[in-house]
């Protein structure tokens, strides 16, 4: 069991820098990016914090939420999730500074193409993070508690993804600039399933079987 923990923890830091790397690329390509993200360029735009910490903030209130819809969590997955929070947005900022650094595109085609590499990063990125966590974003819990609300996960998923589009359409009205949705957030939201159960029969993480269990068949 030791063997295996090292192995399913480095999948799981895998998976978190690739789901940054792959919001990166559709924040830098200015099409839409996915709903969460979204809003957090909305709330970076009006106020004096980048779009991870703002992705934090987000994602703190989306642990509140969860648990006033009755979703129960232990002290220690909390801090877990919520390490886990921070880190992904740090990531997400720093991913975010090295495009800035290196090349931001501005021909239409490429910025498509930052898109498709995006959602196929991050597509890469769930479809591992379900294989090899057990602690997830608070986005995540506040879909099931969405999911368990709703006893539908469909419909839970599509009231948890009003809920950042909600937050981004007063700004970008007041503001009356758009900015985090487009062409890339409608592929987001109706392509990436398709991605994720192509990569599911991709990627297949093992995990090892408890050698007790081996004498159960004789």
């Amino acid at each position: 069991m030791m063997k295996s923990l090292p192995v399913n923890t480095l999948w799981f830091v895998c998976s978190i820098m690739l789901n940054a790397l792959g919001n990166s690329f559709m924040i830098i390509a200015n099409l839409g990016s996915a709903p969460w993200a979204a809003a957090g360029e909305n709330l970076a735009s009006i106020l004096p914090f980048s779009i991870g910490v703002c992705i934090i903030f987000l994602n703190f209130c989306s642990f509140m939420l969860s648990y006033i819809m009755k979703i129960k969590f232990s002290f220690s997955m909390f801090i877990k999730s919520m390490v886990l929070t921070f880190v992904f947005g740090m990531l997400i900022d720093l991913f975010v500074h090295f495009h800035h650094m290196m090349y931001v595109p501005e021909n239409i085609w490429i910025r498509c193409l930052y898109i498709l590499i995006g959602l196929n990063l991050m597509a890469i990125a769930i479809s591992i993070y379900f294989q090899s966590s057990t602690v997830y974003l608070p986005s995540d819990y506040l879909l099931k508690a969405f999911g368990k609300l709703m006893n539908n996960y469909t419909l839970g998923n599509i009231i948890c993804t009003l809920i950042p589009l909600s937050i981004s359409l007063p700004i970008m009205i007041v503001q009356q600039h758009i900015m985090g949705l487009g062409i890339g957030t409608m592929l987001y939201l109706f392509g990436i399933g398709i991605f994720i159960d192509q990569y599911n029969r991709w990627i297949v993480i093992h995990k090892e079987v408890p050698k007790q269990n081996t004498y159960l068949v004789k």
